[in-house]
């Protein structure tokens, strides 16, 4: 799937998301959240974030917050270290194509990442977005 496929799917698949765009990285807001994105897309590699090697022409990496039992039920064997990064030295190829890896940093909040996903992967994608989605507006609206 090309970057601005899944970026339009997110957009007119969902009731009031915004998308905010900062050095080529779009976050997925619900109304007029500030702090909370329920899905990012990065398409870079930075000083804080390299591992999927983003630099390469037209790689991006999907990222969704996902619930804890579906999280512990796809990677529960995965070894991590407690905390932000706890994935990144768990041997998981982060730069390969079309595969649902913890993300590399955020795993810990259970957070999913999937570098360029195919169409075949969107449907798994899109269960993963519906409930990021369905969890940032339940929390916008109790705010």
């Amino acid at each position: 799937m090309q970057l601005s496929e899944i970026r339009d799917r997110i957009k007119a698949g969902y009731e009031n998301v915004r998308e905010v765009e900062a050095n080529g990285d779009y976050f997925f807001m619900y109304r007029d959240e500030e702090k909370f994105p329920f899905a990012t897309i990065v398409t870079s590699d930075n000083d804080f974030d390299s591992v999927s090697n983003l630099s390469r022409e037209g790689f991006y990496r999907i990222n969704i917050g996902i619930d804890k039992a579906t999280f512990h039920s796809l990677f529960g064997s995965v070894p991590a270290k407690p905390g932000i990064g706890g994935y990144v030295d768990s041997g998981i190829d982060f730069t390969k194509e079309n595969q649902l890896f913890p993300h590399p940093f955020y795993g810990s909040m259970y957070w999913v990442s999937m570098v360029n996903p195919s169409e075949s992967s969107y449907p798994q994608l899109k269960g993963f977005l519906d409930y990021a989605y369905e969890k940032a507006k339940r929390n916008y609206e109790k705010a």
